[in-house]
């Protein structure tokens, strides 16, 4: 409240004590994802979590993103990325394309194509249909990319395990370490 702090834990609702992932929603709604508790989302009164028994991939969240049309995306430790609807969730792996299970950074770009860094495969870009996955063998620093934002220009920047900082521009990659 910009005078003093106020925790909030499990004795208050939250699904577990370790956070590794915040975000709010288009309503207003805050989303934290834990280290093995799964997500909690708190509408400013109270608590609600979902953990694998409602559908989660994993209960441990390192990444959250809403996308345009209103979805929640999370990616987890080893499930892959669950999607929720604000209903359910579907869950998208290495089965469906992803480039691994262990999801760290997730980002919508201009066009709509969802990108999700992963744990050693690199980055793979979703356009709601099929993955296309990069990797260092198409110029990317490190195939663990933790990190990834957009750029007003439109390029996609994605922050590596130790490799720096790749830059990509539609066409190819450029690394700054």
């Amino acid at each position: 409240d910009g005078k003093s702090f106020t925790t909030y834990n499990t004795t208050q609702g939250l699904a577990y004590n370790q956070v590794m992932s915040m975000a709010e929603d288009n309503s207003g709604n805050l989303w934290f994802g834990t280290g093995g508790g799964g997500i909690s989302r708190y509408d400013g009164r109270s608590f609600t979590t979902f953990s694998t028994a409602q559908g989660l991939a994993d209960n441990t969240v390192y990444c959250i993103w809403e996308d345009k049309s209103g979805n929640l995306w999370f990616g987890t430790q080893g499930g892959g990325v669950s999607r929720y609807d604000g209903k359910s969730f579907t869950t998208l792996s290495t089965a469906q394309g992803l480039a691994n299970n262990i999801v760290k950074g997730i980002a919508e770009d201009k066009t709509g194509n969802l990108w999700f860094g992963t744990e050693g495969g690199g980055v793979s870009r979703y356009d709601g249909k099929f993955f296309t996955t990069f990797s260092t063998a198409q110029g990317l620093a490190n195939n663990t990319v933790w990190s990834i934002t957009e750029d007003n220009s439109g390029n996609l920047w994605f922050g590596s395990n130790g490799g720096g900082v790749s830059r990509y521009d539609g066409r190819s990659f450029i690394t700054f370490s």
